[in-house]
């Protein structure tokens, strides 16, 4: 599945019964570094985490799957998301 973050914005990768996980685009935090937050829930817990990656940087494996990053500026992320792929 193809998606596109404006700054801000939450999409949910996976969900089942009592749990979820999401996706944020954090934006930029230096020149050519941008953040995703990953937040994970599990009933009435939840944890969350910064992902830093390199604006060349491709692919990053978040929740089992895959993100490949299809174009990143400051203000917005494109991603596919490959739920399938259980690769290291």
């Amino acid at each position: 599945m193809d998606f596109t973050l404006r700054l801000g914005e939450w999409v949910v990768l996976r969900r089942g019964w009592l749990r979820r996980r999401r996706l944020m685009f954090a934006g930029e935090s230096s020149p050519g570094v941008f953040s995703v937050v990953a937040e994970w829930t599990e009933a009435h817990n939840s944890a969350a985490c910064n992902l830093y990656f390199h604006e060349d940087q491709r692919e990053f494996s978040v929740f089992k799957g895959r993100v490949t990053v299809l174009g990143v500026t400051q203000d917005e992320l494109r991603f596919r998301f490959d739920r399938r792929w259980v690769g290291g």
